[in-house]
C-alpha cells in the first residue's frame, strides 16, 4: 500500500500538470484523490473513491448554492457548515462524509473569487486522482491474507493460553477463589473482533481480483479455520464461566462441581485440547510435504480423544458411586467434545466469521 499510494500520487501529480484552465490552478487535489482511492482491497478502493467523489460533489453544491445568495460572512459560513454537518451523516458517504462540511467551507471561502473554477478544480481533479489510484490498485490488486492469518494465529494462541490457565487452576491443591479465577480469564472478544475484521477484509480482497483464483484453496482453508476458531472461542468462554461459577474455593473442596476425583482427569482432557488448539493451522487437508507434522497432529488428536474418553468413564463411575447428576461435569465433557469436533476438518456447527 505504501508503494502503490506513492506511485498513484506521483502519477496523478504528473497528469494534473497537463490540465489547462482554472482547474489546473489547484493541482494538489489530484494526488489527494489518488491517495484516497488507494486502499487495502480493490473493492474498498472503488467504494471509497466513489464516496469521496460524491462527498466533494455535495460540498460543492452546498457552497455554490449558498454563495449564489451572498458573499462569505458569518451567516453564510454558519449555513454552509450546518448543511455540511447534516449531510455528513448520510450513510451512503461512509467515512468520506466528514469531507462535506470542511470542503464546503473551503469552496465558499477560498473559491469565492471563482467558485465554478474552484469547484471544477476541486471535484474534477479529485476524481482524476481517484481514477489514477484505482488504476494502480487494479494493476496490482492486493489480497490481504497474511494479516488475516496473523490474526487467526493470535486468536489460536490466546485460546490455547486460556485453556492452559484452566488446567493450572484445576491442578492446584485447592480450588482458586473468585479472584483467582478472574485473574485467569483472558479477554477474548477484542481478539475475536480483530480476527473477524481481518478475515472480512481478505474476503473483500477477492472481489474483482484476478489473483484470487490462484489462491482459492488457501482462501478456503483460511475461512474454514476462521469458522472453527470462532466456534471454539464461544465454547472456551462458556467453559471458563462455567468453571469460575462452580469451582470456587468458597464452595469447599468436596462441594465444588468436579470434586477431587474428576478434577485431575478434567485437567488432562483440557491440556490435551490445548495441545490440539496449538496445531490448528496444520489440521486441514494440505498438500505439502510436512509428513512429520501431520503425523504429530494425528497423534495429538488421538491423545485428546483418549483423554476425553477417560473423562467420560470417570464421570460415569462417579455418577454410579454418588448417585448425583454431576451436571457441570457433564457440561464440561460436552464442551470439550464439541471443541475437538469444531477443530476437526469438516466439523459442523461452525458460525460464519
Amino acid at each position: 500500500m505504501v508503494v502503490k499510494a506513492a506511485v498513484a500520487a506521483s502519477l496523478a501529480w504528473a497528469l494534473v500538470q497537463l490540465v489547462p484552465g482554472a482547474a489546473g490552478d489547484y493541482p494538489y487535489y489530484a494526488p489527494l484523490g489518488a491517495v484516497v482511492a488507494t486502499s487495502a482491497t480493490l473493492a474498498r478502493s472503488v467504494r471509497e473513491a466513489t464516496q469521496t467523489v460524491g462527498a466533494t460533489g455535495l460540498c460543492a453544491a452546498v457552497a455554490l448554492v449558498v454563495d449564489g445568495f451572498s458573499y462569505p460572512n458569518a451567516v453564510t459560513i454558519a449555513v454552509v457548515v450546518a448543511a455540511g454537518v447534516a449531510l455528513a451523516g448520510w450513510s451512503a458517504l461512509g467515512t468520506s462524509g466528514t469531507w462535506v462540511p470542511t470542503s464546503a467551507l473551503f469552496t465558499l471561502i477560498i473559491g469565492d473569487a471563482d467558485p465554478v473554477g474552484y469547484v471544477a478544480g476541486y471535484a474534477g481533479l479529485t476524481l482524476l486522482g481517484a481514477l489514477v489510484g484505482l488504476a494502480v490498485t487494479a494493476a496490482f490488486p492486493p489480497l490481504p491474507m497474511v494479516p488475516a492469518q496473523a490474526e487467526l494465529d493470535r486468536l489460536r494462541d490466546l485460546l490455547a493460553d486460556q485453556l492452559e490457565d484452566l488446567v493450572d487452576a484445576l491442578r492446584r491443591a485447592s480450588p482458586p477463589d473468585e479472584a483467582g479465577w478472574r485473574a485467569r480469564m483472558r479477554s477474548v472478544d477484542p481478539v475475536l473482533s480483530r480476527m473477524r475484521d481481518a478475515v472480512a477484509l481478505a474476503d473483500q480482497g477477492r472481489r474483482g481480483n484476478r489473483r484470487a483464483r490462484w489462491y482459492a484453496g488457501a482462501a478456503d482453508r483460511l475461512y474454514r479455520r476462521a469458522r472453527a476458531l470462532e466456534s471454539l472461542a464461544f465454547l472456551v468462554v462458556d467453559l471458563v464461566e462455567l468453571l469460575r461459577e462452580h469451582e470456587t474455593a468458597a464452595a469447599g473442596w468436596d462441594d465444588v462441581a468436579l470434586g477431587p476425583r474428576l478434577r485431575p482427569t478434567t485437567a488432562t482432557a483440557l491440556a490435551a485440547l490445548a495441545g490440539v488448539v496449538r496445531t490448528d493451522d496444520r489440521t486441514d487437508d494440505r498438500t505439502d510435504d510436512r509428513t512429520d507434522d501431520r503425523d504429530d497432529d494425528r497423534e495429538q488428536a488421538r491423545s485428546a480423544q483418549d483423554a476425553v474418553d477417560d473423562l467420560a468413564r470417570e464421570l460415569r463411575a462417579e455418577r454410579e458411586r454418588t448417585g448425583h447428576d454431576l451436571f457441570v461435569a457433564g457440561s464440561v465433557l460436552t464442551t470439550v467434545r464439541r471443541s475437538l469436533h469444531a477443530l476437526a476438518p469438516g466439523g459442523p456447527d461452525r458460525p460464519t466469521a
